[in-house]
């Protein structure tokens, strides 16, 4: 029997009274603060950090230069949250400490520009090398800043962190380079693969991982790694953007994606997939979880479609196989702790090629 939910008049009251008895009066000003002022009263410790904030300096080096290069290409930046605190007459920063912090660094010559995304001409800049012009309208661009009144306690101001913190979802690295990529050849190229039948099949990815585009983050990954893994450095992201990237029509050092490559492209990713669906264990990309990690997505494609390159007539069973996947080597080389080492992303991807090439080898 269903539930009634009907809206009494006494339950609009309690729901008033609880209302007006949690209901926080914050009071708070608009400010246009230029930078240079920020960064100096944050270097004197007049804008502090509280204790709930995260420590300055928490933003890797890519995002540092990212956000120093939308401050100088002009892009809007979000609110800053400061707090007048009440005892010290200092402002608290409740929200905004990676940002200041980073623009301290790059105004006291503590940070040098380099990877930039556009503006690749101030690669090896520091603050001090930048043209005249451009050192004085920085110290004079001003951002927005909301400051709280003193009279905001300081469990609201804490609430106020953490929904800033929370109430977004950060977008996957597959989102982000999805939307950069927009108009790359070989991005267009892996959407359409993402519809591969055999492909969708073997993964077996959940609606969450789809809408969260893990799909063409997987076939961004087996393209990468199956045709630049030996250059791979240490950073996932940075390798899979630097691959893709390449083909980038906007990119200044831009590989032309001929039909020619494109086609070769299709065809080893429908024959690989084609091939470990014909012949692996069903769900051989899945763990005890159920899940399918990464690493074990890239040892398996990956070394299959360098072996088939290697040997296009490859037969193996679907017992060797699963002796592949269950032989301890295989299962510490593809432990989620040695997604980033050179090493391991080498080593998984060559054993997995050297183990089918010379069970093919004793099949024939």
């Amino acid at each position: 029997m269903k539930k009634s939910n009907k809206i009494t008049a006494k339950k609009v009251k309690d729901a008033q009274r609880q209302i007006e008895l949690l209901q926080k009066q914050v009071h708070y000003d608009t400010r246009d603060y230029p930078i240079e002022y920020l960064v100096n009263k944050y270097d004197d410790k007049t804008f502090f950090a509280p204790i709930y904030q995260r420590m300055a300096g928490v933003w890797d080096l890519h995002r540092k230069v990212r956000f120093i290069e939308s401050i100088i290409l002009g892009y809007p930046i979000p609110l800053l949250f400061l707090s007048d605190d009440e005892k010290s007459g200092k402002l608290e920063i409740v929200d905004g400490l990676q940002r200041i912090s980073t623009l301290s660094d790059f105004f006291n010559n503590k940070l040098m520009l380099q990877k930039m995304d556009k503006l690749d001409k101030l690669n090896g800049f520091e603050f001090k090398d930048l043209p005249e012009s451009e050192i004085l309208r920085l110290k004079a661009y001003s951002l927005r800043v909301i400051v709280l009144n003193r009279t905001t306690d300081e469990e609201t101001r804490i609430d106020l962190f953490n929904r800033i913190n929370t109430s977004s979802l950060k977008a996957t690295d597959s989102e982000v380079r999805s939307g950069t990529e927009l108009l790359n050849p070989l991005m267009k190229l892996i959407k359409k693969l993402a519809k591969d039948k055999n492909f969708k099949k073997l993964t077996d990815l959940s609606e969450l991982k789809l809408k969260r585009m893990e799909d063409i983050e997987l076939i961004s990954r087996f393209f990468a790694y199956s045709h630049n893994y030996k250059n791979f450095p240490h950073s996932v992201r940075e390798f899979i953007d630097n691959y893709v990237s390449q083909f980038n029509p906007d990119n200044k050092e831009v590989k032309k994606f001929t039909k020619a490559i494109e086609k070769s492209y299709e065809e080893e990713f429908i024959k690989t997939f084609k091939f470990i669906d014909e012949n692996y264990p069903q769900n051989i990309f899945k763990n005890k979880r159920n899940q399918t990690p990464r690493v074990r997505f890239e040892a398996i494609s990956v070394g299959t479609n360098l072996a088939l390159k290697t040997n296009p007539n490859l037969s193996v069973t679907k017992k060797q196989i699963l002796d592949l996947v269950e032989n301890k080597k295989f299962q510490r080389l593809t432990t989620s702790d040695g997604s980033n080492s050179k090493i391991k992303v080498k080593e998984r991807i060559e054993y997995v090629k050297k183990y089918l090439l010379k069970e093919s080898k004793y099949q024939a």
